[in-house]
C-alpha cells in the first residue's frame, strides 16, 4: 500500500487526468527496480487490491472533474489517516511485545537461578554424605578393634558415636534443601517452558491479530471509494470495478498472518523444551522426607488452585471488557461513510462539504477506544501467560502426587482447560469460509463438530467407495469437483441424493480439496519441527505414546476431527486389497495435506518421512487420541441393508495430479525402506517426573 500511497499522493495530486498510462507505467517500472524490497508483497490479499489498481489505471484514458477531485483531496487523507493508524497501533504493541520479551527473560531468570541453587544444594548434600560415611566408618573400626564389653566404656567410641549422629543430622538436612530446592527448580522449568511455548503458540498470534485488527476495514473504505467513483461515472468499466470490489472482500488479515508465518517458518517455529538438567532416573528418597515434601506440595496446589481461580475470575473480566472495546472500536473502523457514485450521472448533487475522515470528535473518541482496547490486550496477555504458568506448575504437583503410592491421598481434582479466546473473532466479515478458511473458526461459528462436507463425503465413501479401486489417488471430473465445492461453500449437501459410486472420484477429490485448501494445515505448521522427530520411532509403543504426546498440544476440535478422519482412514485400508490403497499409499495422498513441509526444507526428504507418520497414525489411531475425547465419533457401519454400488468408473483412469504414485508399503524393496529408516530421528522423551514419591 505504501506504492499505492505515492501513486495517490505525488502523481494523482499533479496531473491525475492526463498521466493514468504514464503512471501505470511508473509504478510497474518502480515495483521491478525495487522487486528485492517488495520480495513478499504477493503474500498479502492487500497486494492483490494494488496490483488490480495498476491494471485498471492502464485502460483509463479520461477524467472527470468530480473524480480528480475525489482522488486528490480525500482519497489521499483517508490513506493518511490509515498509516497513521496502523503506526500508532504497530507502536503500542511493540511495546506490548518487549514487555513480554521481559516477562520472559525475568522467568529465565529465575529459572537460572533455581538452577544454581539446586546445584550447589546437590553438591553441599553430597559433602555431607561424603563425610557421614567417612564417620560411620571410623565407627565401623572401633566397634571391629575394641571389645564388645569395653565398646561401651571406650570415650573414643562414644565421640566418634556422637560424630556420626551428629553428621547424620547435617545430611538429612543437606539432603532436604537439595530435594526442595529440585522441587522449585522443576516447578521453574515446567513454568519456563510453558511460558515460552505459550509466547509462540499464542502471544505472537495475538500480537499480530491485534496490529491487523480493522486494517482491512481502513483500506476498503478508502479503496472503496475509488470503487463507487469508477461505477457512477462510466458504466464501461463496471466489470473493473466489480473485479476490484470483489479483490477487496477476499482481503484477509488471518489468511495474510498464516502466509506471513508459513514464509518465516523458521523464525516462528516453536523452540525445543528446555530439558531437566539433573541426575536422570529413580533418585529414591527416605519416607520421613518423602512425606514432609508430599504435605508441602500438597498445600502448595491448594495455594496454586486459589490463585488460579482468581486469576481466571480477573482475565473473564478484563476479556469481557476487552470483547466490548473490540466491538466499539471495529463500529468506527467499519463505519460505511465511502459511497460517492450520487456526484455523478443526470441526477447528481454537488456536495456543499468536503468529504472528511471524520469529525476532531469522533477522531479523538476512535483514539480513546483505541488506547483502552491496547491497554487491555496488554493485560490480558500478560494475564493468561500467568495463568498458564501457574496452571503448568499446578499439573505437574497433580501428576506427582497422582503417582504417590506411599502416601495415601484423596482423590486429586484436575483443573479444566478453559477455551482459548481469539483476538478479532468479532470482525463482522460474515459466515466463515470453508475452502480457503480456518476449521476452528468454521466449527466454532457453526456449532459442528465434524464439517458437513467431511460427514458427507467419507458418509458416499462408506456406503459406495470403500472397494473402489484407486480411491483418493484417481483424479475425479473438475467440473464434478466445483458444483460440490459450491453446494457445499452455499451450506447445502450436494451428495445427500447419491445413490451409486458414479462420482466417486470426485466426492473423494473435493474431500481432499476441501483439506489441501485449509488456512491453516490440520497439524500447524509450527509443530513442524517436533511433528517430524516422530518418524524415527520404531516400536508400536514409542509411536503411540509420541503421537499421544504431539496431538495434545493441538485444540479439542481438531482432535475430534482428526480422529474421525483417521479412522476413517484405517477402515477404507481394510479393504487394501480391493482399492489398492493401504495405510501408505493413503499416506502418501494425504501426508502432503495434513502437514505440508516447509518452503525451506528439503521436500523429498521430509514428505517422506512426514508420509511415514501419517502411515503409523492410520494405523494405531484407535490407541492415539484420549478416550475421554467425546464429541461425534466415525461408524464404520452405516447402514444394515444391502446396496447397489452401481457401475464404478475404472476406464480410462486418470492420476489424481496432487498424489504421487508409490508402491505399498508392502511391495516396497526392503533395502529401500531400511535406507529410509535410517534417515528418521526422534524426540526424546522429555518428561521428568516432578519427585520420585
Amino acid at each position: 500500500m505504501n506504492s499505492y500511497d505515492v501513486w495517490i499522493r505525488a502523481e494523482l495530486e499533479i496531473d491525475y487526468s492526463k498521466s493514468l498510462d504514464k503512471l501505470a507505467k511508473t509504478l510497474q517500472l518502480r515495483h521491478k527496480e525495487q522487486k528485492q524490497k517488495r520480495e513478499q508483497w504477493p503474500l498479502f490479499s492487500s497486494y492483490a487490491c494494488w496490483s488490480q489498481l495498476v491494471n485498471q489505471t492502464k485502460s483509463l484514458s479520461k477524467d472527470h472533474a468530480v473524480l480528480s477531485e475525489i482522488y486528490s483531496v480525500h482519497l489521499v487523507a483517508r490513506l493518511q489517516t490509515v498509516i497513521e493508524d496502523v503506526q500508532r497501533i504497530y507502536k503500542r504493541c511493540r511495546e506490548i511485545c518487549y514487555e513480554t520479551h521481559e516477562e520472559i527473560l525475568r522467568v529465565l531468570q529465575e529459572l537460572h537461578t533455581t538452577t544454581k541453587t539446586y546445584h550447589s544444594y546437590q553438591t553441599e548434600c553430597k559433602a555431607a554424605e561424603t563425610k557421614l560415611r567417612t564417620a560411620e566408618s571410623q565407627r565401623l573400626k572401633l566397634q571391629q578393634s575394641i571389645p564388645k564389653d569395653k565398646l561401651e566404656r571406650s570415650k573414643k567410641y562414644r565421640l566418634t558415636e556422637k560424630e556420626v549422629l551428629k553428621r547424620k543430622n547435617k545430611y538429612t538436612d543437606a539432603r532436604l534443601k537439595a530435594l526442595k530446592a529440585k522441587n522449585e527448580y522443576q516447578l521453574c522449568l515446567e513454568a519456563s517452558n510453558t511460558t515460552i511455548h505459550k509466547y509462540f503458540v499464542e502471544d505472537l498470534s495475538d500480537l499480530i491479530d491485534c496490529m491487523d485488527l480493522g486494517f482491512c476495514s481502513m483500506v476498503s473504505r478508502a479503496i472503496l471509494m475509488h470503487v463507487t467513483a469508477d461505477q457512477g461515472r462510466c458504466r464501461a468499466v463496471q466489470q473493473n470495478a466489480e473485479g476490484l470490489s470483489h479483490t477487496i472482500q477476499s482481503m484477509d488479515s488471518r489468511a495474510d498472518k498464516q502466509k506471513f508465518l508459513e514464509q518465516h517458518s523458521a523464525a516462528f517455529m516453536i523452540p525445543k523444551r528446555i530439558e531437566f538438567q539433573g541426575p536422570q532416573g529413580e533418585d529414591p528418597i527416605e519416607p520421613e522426607l518423602q512425606k514432609a515434601l508430599h504435605q508441602e506440595m500438597e498445600q502448595r496446589l491448594q495455594l496454586l488452585g486459589v490463585r488460579l481461580n482468581n486469576l481466571r475470575a480477573e482475565s473473564e473480566e478484563i476479556w469481557k471488557t476487552l470483547e466490548t472495546a473490540e466491538k466499539n472500536l471495529l463500529e468506527h473502523l467499519s463505519t460505511k461513510d465511502f459511497d460517492t457514485s450520487g456526484q455523478f450521472g443526470d441526477g447528481a448533487f454537488v456536495q456543499a462539504k468536503p468529504i472528511e475522515t471524520g469529525t476532531t470528535k469522533l477522531k479523538a473518541d476512535k483514539q480513546e477506544i483505541e488506547d483502552f482496547y491496547l491497554s487491555k490486550i496488554r493485560e490480558y496477555i500478560l494475564g493468561t501467560s500467568r495463568i498458564a504458568r501457574l496452571d503448568a506448575k499446578a499439573e505437574l504437583i497433580r501428576n506427582a502426587l497422582e503417582k504417590d503410592t506411599a502416601i495415601s491421598c484423596g482423590p486429586v481434582v484436575k483443573s479444566s482447560i478453559p477455551k482459548r479466546k481469539r483476538i478479532g473473532r468479532m470482525n463482522p466479515s460474515g459466515q466463515p469460509k470453508l475452502f480457503g478458511g480456518s476449521l476452528e473458526e468454521y466449527l466454532e461459528a457453526t456449532a459442528e463438530e465434524i464439517p458437513l462436507i467431511m460427514r458427507s463425503c467419507i458418509r458416499v465413501i462408506n456406503l459406495y467407495g470403500l472397494h473402489h479401486q484407486g480411491i483418493f489417488r484417481v483424479s475425479g471430473s473438475q467440473v464434478e469437483i466445483s458444483n460440490f465445492r459450491e453446494g457445499f461453500e452455499r451450506g447445502e449437501d450436494p451428495l445427500a441424493d447419491t445413490t451409486d459410486a458414479s462420482d466417486i472420484n470426485s466426492v473423494a477429490g473435493v474431500l481432499k480439496l476441501y483439506l489441501r485448501e485449509l488456512r491453516e494445515p490440520l497439524f500447524p505448521i509450527i509443530y513442524f519441527e517436533q511433528f517430524i522427530s516422530l518418524a524415527k520411532l520404531e516400536s508400536k509403543r514409542e509411536i503411540v505414546m509420541g503421537v499421544k504426546n504431539f496431538l495434545q498440544r493441538l485444540p479439542r476440535s481438531v482432535l475430534i476431527v482428526l480422529r474421525y478422519l483417521f479412522a476413517f482412514l484405517n477402515h477404507l485400508s481394510e479393504y487394501a486389497d480391493e482399492n489398492m490403497m493401504d495405510a501408505y499409499n493413503l499416506a502418501i495422498c494425504f501426508g502432503p495435506t495434513l502437514m505440508p513441509a516447509p518452503e525451506d526444507k528439503d521436500q523429498v526428504q521430509y514428505q517422506n518421512q512426514i508420509n511415514e507418520i501419517i502411515k503409523n497414525m492410520i494405523q494405531y489411531h484407535e490407541e492415539l487420541f484420549p478416550k475421554d475425547l467425546g464429541g461425534i465419533q466415525y461408524e464404520k457401519y452405516i447402514s444394515d441393508i444391502d446396496i447397489d454400488v452401481g457401475d464404478s468408473p475404472t476406464d480410462q483412469v486418470t492420476e489424481d495430479p496432487d498424489s504421487e504414485v508409490y508402491p505399498s508399503e508392502d511391495e516396497c524393496d526392503c533395502e529401500y525402506c531400511s535406507h529410509s529408516t535410517e534417515k528418521f530421528y526422534s524426540i526424546p522423551n522429555s518428561e521428568e517426573s516432578l519427585i520420585d514419591l
